[in-house]
């Protein structure tokens, strides 16, 4: 069992990252993820007779808010351990508690990648809306991003979302396709895209639980071998698919989604449940190289087990399929924190996929600091996932397992931190993330 200081500096840790909102989630859909927004809200700053001693280096009030002085680790099996520092600038409006300004910058050092500089800047100009500025260079990769999202636009129930970004990761990795690739296959790629993607959404009747969005994605994306050393050049093991986008390929994708949620908070969930479908398509002479079209499911279900919530069983299960001709790195993938948790990113690639998840939360210590009570959970869960060509030629036998546990810290309603250790079948990955629910 952790120690209470060491929880109370992975919730501190936790806080910090989501106010700068540090990580965003890798998402396997064709349109991504949007960026994870900071809380508008200042959380309140603890005297310092509440801070032990071993986190006052990390808090430092402000007259117009706090500094947070954070060490920065973070684990992927696709890239290895990065570590690095960030100096966080929280700062509020002149008149009132609420967030105006956030700046986090921040170094860090791969031992592969070398040394990133980032500068992240969050502005906000309304309670519901939110400016997102990014840019980071390194040896290998690149990126600069500008989001701008609200969620009551013109003071309506409409909410929109921009999003400007170009990226260049080099720390793909690619085994084949199939649900039997083998590991000795793997070998990593570098993907350079410019991409634009614009969402709006409304609920579909008043007071409903149900909401449409509409998205327009279009990017134009470049592959080339990766700078891993150690691993077959990803162009001699897969020349089909490296000398398909080896010049930049245009796709522009149209998605439909409707929701159904009534969980009690989208973050730090405990009671409720969560339906999403959506539809979606590329056409050529549409700004499209490319056409195919793709459908999927996503249902969480949240049952508490008493009111306090000590007890808490979270459940998933995702299902997506393609139709048509998509470049390989926009097919269905298998594996990372959000679909399979003792896999990276990408080990298992094909046309659909299929992954349940079921976890047991136990609430085994709460503390509260600065008015704010936090939680800290350990989780157990269990997981089965595959990739397969069309439903009915899944089998069985290709369906991939994982076993393992969670240790979390909770800070309702919209701060939850999470390690996540996972054993499958090619051994033990860990995972630490922010902000995502399950």
């Amino acid at each position: 069992m952790i120690k209470p200081p060491t929880l109370k500096l992975f919730l501190l840790a936790s806080v910090a990252l989501a106010l700068a909102s540090l990580t965003c989630a890798q998402s396997t859909d064709p349109v991504p993820d949007l960026e994870l927004v900071p809380s508008r809200e200042m959380p309140a700053v603890p005297n310092k007779e509440e801070i032990p001693a071993a986190l006052r280096w990390l808090l430092h009030p402000l007259k117009r808010g706090m500094m947070l002085s954070l060490p920065v680790v973070d684990t992927d099996p696709n890239r290895g351990v990065t570590y690095g520092v960030m100096p966080i600038w929280v700062l509020r409006e002149k008149n009132g508690d609420r967030i105006e300004q956030i700046h986090a910058p921040s170094l860090t050092y791969n031992e592969d990648f070398g040394p990133t500089p980032t500068y992240r800047y969050y502005y906000y100009p309304q309670t519901d809306a939110a400016l997102v500025l990014r840019g980071a260079v390194a040896k290998f990769e690149h990126e600069v991003l500008a989001q701008y999202d609200d969620s009551t636009f013109k003071d309506t129930k409409i909410d929109i979302s921009l999003r400007a970004q170009w990226n260049r990761d080099a720390g793909q990795r690619y085994f084949g396709r199939g649900p039997n690739s083998s590991k000795n296959h793997e070998t990593n790629y570098t993907e350079d895209y410019i991409q634009y993607l614009a969402s709006v959404g409304a609920p579909i009747t008043l007071q409903s639980h149900w909401r449409a969005h509409i998205s327009d994605w279009f990017t134009a994306d470049k592959i080339s071998d990766g700078p891993l050393p150690g691993l077959p050049a990803f162009s001699a093991t897969f020349p089909k698919s490296s000398q398909a986008a080896s010049n930049r390929e245009g796709i522009h994708v149209e998605r439909l989604t409707v929701d159904y949620d009534t969980r009690d908070q989208a973050l730090t969930t405990s009671r409720g449940s969560f339906l999403q479908a959506f539809d979606e398509f590329s056409t050529k002479g549409l700004g499209s190289e490319e056409e195919f079209s793709r459908y999927g499911i996503d249902a969480r279900y949240f049952l508490p087990w008493n009111e306090e919530r000590k007890s808490v069983t979270a459940a998933q299960v995702r299902f997506e399929q393609l139709l048509g001709n998509a470049p390989f790195w926009l097919e269905s993938r298998l594996g990372g924190k959000y679909a399979l948790r003792a896999y990276g990113n990408g080990r298992y690639t094909d046309r659909g996929m299929l992954v349940g998840n079921v976890e047991q939360r136990f609430t085994f210590y709460k503390a509260k600091m600065a008015n704010v009570s936090t939680e800290f959970e350990l989780a157990p869960f269990a997981g089965l996932g595959a990739v397969f060509d069309s439903p009915k030629r899944m089998a069985g036998r290709y369906a991939r397992p994982v076993v393992g546990t969670a240790v979390r810290a909770v800070a309702r309603p919209q701060v939850v931190g999470s390690i996540d250790f996972g054993v499958g079948q090619e051994g033990l990955a860990v995972f630490m993330d922010i902000n995502y629910s399950f």
